[in-house]
């Protein structure tokens, strides 16, 4: 066994740890049975494609069982990643649609197709590399080629989709709670890292395998992406995201379209803006770190979307910045005192956290706390 293929199979061995372990905790989990369904099948389509090296190696003559299967879990693997993204963050269809069950179903039948033929035919495709005669290995071999084309296309649409929704779903917790940057989001900043590093590795492979003469990326170098990737992905896996009430608006809904049919009329969100300031000013209701859209709305008696509404139409703000803004003006006299530290003016603010503090002062301000200190010394 060479050097190049001893790092190899160690990298393999890594990667099948680390999905392994993966798929494991997925199966001890009991809560949230669509989320770990579809990271099952992430899971498994990992094992299956990070196995091939020692299947090579170890088992050769197996070769021609599992490549056929290869093609099912690289084709399942974009639209389980989509649904897993969904059910993470609340949004998951109620049932899988047919668009996403297409591209597995035909690749299933192409993969049965390959087990009906003979196994000199299999082997001389899937160990020899070449195309044995016959109309039949002639046809599965260009289903094949074409389902292959088809995953770049479709896996680059699922990536735009699911980076779509990861968007969508941060702007959502910013519109209903006050300690967004608190709530850990770092699982969203994870998976995208995992999907754009994972599928441009994958489709250089892919690309380079059937559209080039040789591979564009070396294996050792896709195994250690992929294995960075799971360690990212196990890390924030089992986060669980707070639950946020269900939108009703169109996917491509503007600030003007999402509150077209609101019965909140201009003069009654103007009234509504007034009430809010005053719920501020008085109640101070910005300290309390767990204020919610739902509580703020219950303080002025109006509904959450009312609310919500008003802050985005009258006053142009999310209800995570609004909170902020009165935060980070509580915050100003107490920082150009200097009597206090930087945490404990945060805590007395509202904010949870003295990083969350520093990037909503940043924000606002566009100076840290010693820099705004240093600046407005003498400020009264």
């Amino acid at each position: 066994m060479g050097m190049s293929n001893a790092a190899l199979l160690t990298l393999a061995g890594l990667c099948l740890g680390l999905a392994l372990s993966g798929l494991l905790g997925v199966a001890l989990r009991k809560d949230r049975p669509r989320e770990r369904l579809a990271l099952a099948v992430v899971y498994v389509s990992f094992i299956g494609m990070i196995a091939l090296p020692i299947v090579k190696t170890f088992a050769a003559g197996a070769l021609i069982h599992t490549m056929p299967v290869l093609l099912v879990l690289l084709l399942a693997l974009p639209p389980a990643l989509y649904h897993f993204v969904a059910a993470k963050t609340g949004q998951a269809p109620s049932h899988i649609p047919w668009r996403d069950r297409a591209l597995p179903l035909a690749a299933t039948l192409v993969c049965i197709g390959y087990w009906t033929l003979s196994t000199e035919a299999k082997e001389t495709m899937f160990i020899a590399g070449d195309l044995p005669p016959g109309v039949w290995p002639a046809t599965l071999a260009l289903l094949t080629f074409g389902l292959i084309m088809l995953w770049l296309i479709a896996s680059f649409a699922y990536l735009v989709a699911i980076l779509h929704r990861l968007a969508a779903y941060r702007k959502r917790i910013r519109d209903l709670f006050s300690d967004a940057d608190d709530r850990d989001q770092r699982w969203i900043d994870g998976i995208i890292a995992v999907l754009v590093m994972i599928w441009a590795a994958g489709a250089a492979s892919i690309a380079g395998d059937n559209l080039a003469r040789g591979p564009w990326l070396i294996e050792e170098v896709f195994l250690l992406l992929i294995a960075v990737g799971l360690m990212v992905l196990n890390s924030f896996a089992p986060i669980n995201p707070p639950d946020t009430p269900p939108e009703v608006e169109d996917k491509e809904s503007t600030p003007e379209t999402k509150y077209a049919r609101s019965a909140l009329t201009q003069d009654h969100a103007a009234k509504l803006a007034d009430r809010l300031q005053t719920a501020m000013q008085k109640d101070a209701l910005y300290l309390d770190p767990a204020l919610s859209l739902q509580k703020l709305s219950q303080q002025v008696g109006a509904l959450p979307n009312h609310v919500s509404q008003t802050l985005n139409q009258e006053i142009g703000a999310t209800f995570f910045d609004y909170v902020s803004r009165w935060r980070i003006e509580a915050s100003k006299p107490r920082i150009t005192a200097g009597t206090a530290s930087v945490l404990d003016v945060a805590m007395d603010v509202g904010f949870n956290s003295r990083s969350a503090f520093y990037k909503a002062f940043k924000r606002e301000t566009g100076m840290t706390p010693k820099d705004y200190r240093k600046a407005h010394g003498g400020a009264v």
